[in-house]
């Protein structure tokens, strides 16, 4: 395995940036990262630069950076604070994928990474590519979301058969593939992220599902309502779907959702179900997240509240 160099340059100047820059690329770097400092004020996921008059840069060569960009660089920079580092060269994927192994999701059903043979003790597999897309199963959303929906099914066995599904954020189509195996007939997966949809489309592909439709389209473009939704997305993006989802609960629906930090539960709760009209069935904890099955009614039944399962 080849090796690269990186020349970690520290305190440059904001006045400077460009001209470090410029030098760098005139003497064969192959790139250059800014390592940036941010805060999240609330919920949502947009992060807010801070700002700094010094930056550090990360220059990345294919050999050992050349003794001139140094002597360079300290005419216009006398007290240059500077380290070489030699990284190896990997194949993350392949690296990751040396992680992931078959494993137990909910019930009888089972993660197999697609390039592995199922064990013996697997019932029922669901066979997954996951590429760059998110969706293994190993996290504590996607488990919390495969229980809920699990339970979900076998609560109500006998009209699952006439009901629609839809996954939003499918990401690698995971849990449609999973609301398949349960017994849905009709299922729309959707994401943003266009990588997330072509890799969902391919493991629906392996798994030789029938009754799963990855569309383009974006929920406030999706029009028909649905008996089920689930969505294992960040709070402060469920916050912001808010209206959307509720939207497309048909009346009397479900609706799953996870991906709810612990810390913000509380400010989730009042943001999202506050003068809505979704009851809670349950309420889970697995780690430091939180999940949620609503149903879209006005009764004020107490909620459920189930520890880490």
């Amino acid at each position: 395995m080849s090796n690269y160099y990186v020349l970690l340059l520290r305190g440059i100047p904001k006045h400077l940036e460009s001209d470090v820059t410029e030098l760098c690329f005139q003497h064969q770097c192959t790139g250059i990262s800014e390592n940036l400092q941010f805060i999240q004020r609330d919920l949502v996921y947009d992060g807010e630069i801070l700002p700094h008059d010094q930056h550090q840069l990360s220059v990345f060569f294919e050999s050992t950076p050349p003794e001139a960009l140094i002597q360079d660089l300290k005419k216009i920079l006398p007290a240059l604070n500077f380290s070489i580092s030699q990284e190896e060269q990997k194949d993350w994927l392949e690296e990751w994928k040396k992680g992931f192994v078959p494993f137990k999701l909910v019930g009888p059903y089972w993660v197999v990474p697609s390039w592995l043979a199922a064990p013996a003790e697997c019932q029922f597999p669901i066979s997954m590519d996951p590429g760059m897309a998110f969706g293994t199963g190993t996290h504590a959303t996607t488990q919390m979301m495969a229980y809920l929906l699990y339970k979900l099914s076998k609560s109500y066995t006998s009209e699952i058969s006439n009901w629609n599904l839809i996954d939003v954020g499918t990401g690698t189509a995971i849990l449609a593939i999973l609301a398949e195996k349960l017994g849905f007939p009709l299922i729309t997966g959707i994401d943003i992220d266009p990588e997330a949809r072509r890799v969902a489309r391919s493991n629906i592909e392996i798994n030789k599902s029938e009754n799963i439709l990855i569309r383009d389209e974006p929920l406030n473009e999706i029009k028909e309502n649905f008996n089920v939704i689930i969505a294992n997305i960040i709070d402060g993006v469920l916050i912001k779907l808010k209206n959307d989802l509720i939207q497309r609960v048909a009346p009397g629906g479900h609706l799953l959702v996870t991906g709810i930090l612990l810390e913000r539960d509380d400010f989730f709760y009042e943001k999202f179900f506050e003068n809505m009209p979704l009851q809670v069935i349950h309420r889970l904890e697995k780690d430091e997240w939180v999940g949620y099955w609503c149903q879209r009614s006005i009764s004020k039944d107490p909620i459920e509240n189930e520890s880490a399962f």
